[in-house]
């Protein structure tokens, strides 16, 4: 994987990962940004959205059932979540989910 990192601070934004001859655009957690595309066209998309994604609301697997949530911390291990939703069943402010991917953390 490559790194794509902002040019005025060196802030990761997320990476690349090669597919064929193509790069799926990654955020800094993994999570596909979108189909795999011309090199240019992949880190474009880590710089327009690679952050950007991580203040919108995502939705996480539990117990058989999603519930909403915002993150709070992200890297390649691991992401920090606050459950938001009102149906979520436990008193917490945060959860850890290690390595989340598109079958158990997706955005709302």
């Amino acid at each position: 994987m490559r790194e794509i990192r902002r040019d005025d601070d060196g802030a990761l934004l997320g990476y690349l990962r090669p597919v064929g001859d193509a790069w799926q655009p990654l955020t800094v957690f993994g999570y596909p940004l979108g189909e795999p595309r011309p090199d240019e066209e992949a880190a474009e998309e880590v710089h327009r959205s690679g952050l950007s994604v991580l203040g919108e609301p995502w939705l996480f697997l539990q117990e058989g059932r999603w519930h909403r949530c915002v993150i709070l911390e992200a890297d390649e291990r691991e992401v920090r979540v606050r459950p938001t939703g009102h149906d979520y069943p436990h008193d917490v402010y945060a959860l850890t989910l290690e390595r989340p991917g598109p079958d158990t953390f997706r955005p709302e």
